[in-house]
């Protein structure tokens, strides 16, 4: 018959096997839920800078840095700031890199149109 693990103020940690001491964590440490991340169409059709925060995964401050700095497309009514979700989601795609293959080809083309004229 095995009997529960019951440590006490003077048991050392280092005596402990490691089923003890995951069994003591576990009792100590309650799981957090696993929070899934929105999809992006869940989000309204206009919002503040909270909900950009979230959309984008930028920190609210950088949100206000780069309206400051007019980076990022929005809307001012009175003192508030509106974001559009259709905007954002296409100004956050808007500076696709291209990939290594891509420019390979981009810049051969580029020398065959030279040396053809």
């Amino acid at each position: 018959m095995e009997t529960k693990f019951q440590p006490t103020n003077e048991t050392p940690l280092a005596a402990l096997s490691i089923g003890q001491f995951k069994e003591l964590l576990n009792a100590m440490i309650k799981p957090m839920p696993v929070q899934l991340p929105k999809n992006k169409e869940d989000f309204p059709e206009t919002f503040g800078k909270a909900i950009c925060s979230e959309l984008t995964g930028y920190a609210v401050n950088t949100i206000s840095k780069m309206i400051c700095e007019r980076k990022i497309p929005f809307y001012k009514k009175n003192a508030k700031v509106i974001f559009k979700r259709e905007e954002i989601k296409e100004w956050l795609l808007s500076n696709r890199v291209q990939t290594s293959e891509e420019y390979i080809e981009q810049k051969e083309n580029e020398l065959y149109n030279r040396r053809r004229k």
